[in-house]
């Protein structure tokens, strides 16, 4: 059953943007809550949308923030999109990029659950997506792709982890928590990244492609599937997934369970 409210933190572009403005078209503009860290542009969201601006996930009053946006709404889907990437090489990493990457992927959702449980801002049948990465999987990485990108993948597998032990903790109160890799994504942080020239290789989608299902996931979402990392996309996009899941994830329908 599609949701009646959705609250995306880091809205402002990519797959935020993109599934603000799908669950806008499915649950009407008012119930949708975006958050953002400077003042949208202009027509950026649908008319309608509840935009809470100031939402910096580096700083840590960005659960309180979000919260105070809401003004006493309780929302039932709540996607947490806010990351960042920054390339590195072996010799030349950078010690603010990986605090940054750690603090937006790994801190910050920590803060964002804890206010909205503690602030009662979410609604009883109420959903929770990470959004992390299969760069995130330890099991994924291999030889063949090589080293390389620490505060990337390292932060990624920290938010898994994040989100594993917040399954935990929201067990009793049955509100599901899963972390999703959404597909190769062709955005603005991607291609910063020097990634643009694997997009047709590896069957990157953009942002609006791959929304519809991410969304057609959090609808299936339940307390069977929670603190789990998921590809909503199956093995799309994920190079080596045949190499070390097995060729049948080729063939896999529906959401794909990826390794830890």
């Amino acid at each position: 059953m599609s949701p009646q409210s959705a609250l995306i933190i880091g809205a402002s572009r990519g797959l935020g943007l993109a599934l603000t403005k799908h669950y806008a078209s499915i649950t009407g503009p008012s119930n949708v809550f975006a958050s953002v860290r400077s003042s949208p542009k202009p027509g950026e969201f649908p008319q309608g949308v509840n935009v809470i601006e100031g939402v910096d996930v580096s700083k840590p009053d960005c659960g309180d923030k979000v919260v105070n946006g809401l003004k006493g709404r309780s929302v039932e889907v709540v996607v947490v999109v806010a990351g960042l990437l920054k390339p590195e090489k072996f010799g030349e990493s950078n010690w603010e990029d990986e605090i940054a990457m750690y603090t937006i992927c790994a801190i910050a959702p920590v803060k964002l659950v804890e206010a909205l449980v503690m602030s009662s801002s979410l609604a009883p049948a109420a959903k929770i997506i990470l959004l992390t990465s299969e760069g995130g999987s330890i099991t994924l990485r291999t030889q063949g792709e090589g080293g390389g990108m620490f505060g990337h993948h390292g932060s990624k597998a920290a938010g898994n982890m994040v989100g594993r032990l917040l399954s935990f903790d929201l067990q009793e109160r049955g509100i599901p928590i899963a972390m999703v890799h959404p597909g190769f994504l062709k955005t603005e942080m991607t291609k910063n990244a020097g990634m643009e020239e694997f997009y047709d290789q590896m069957g990157a989608v953009t942002p609006e492609e791959a929304a519809i299902p991410f969304a057609e996931f959090v609808d299936k979402l339940d307390m069977s599937m929670t603190g789990k990392l998921w590809a909503p996309m199956g093995a799309r996009g994920i190079g080596n997934a045949e190499e070390v899941m097995g060729k049948s994830v080729k063939d896999h329908k529906g959401p794909l369970e990826l390794p830890w």
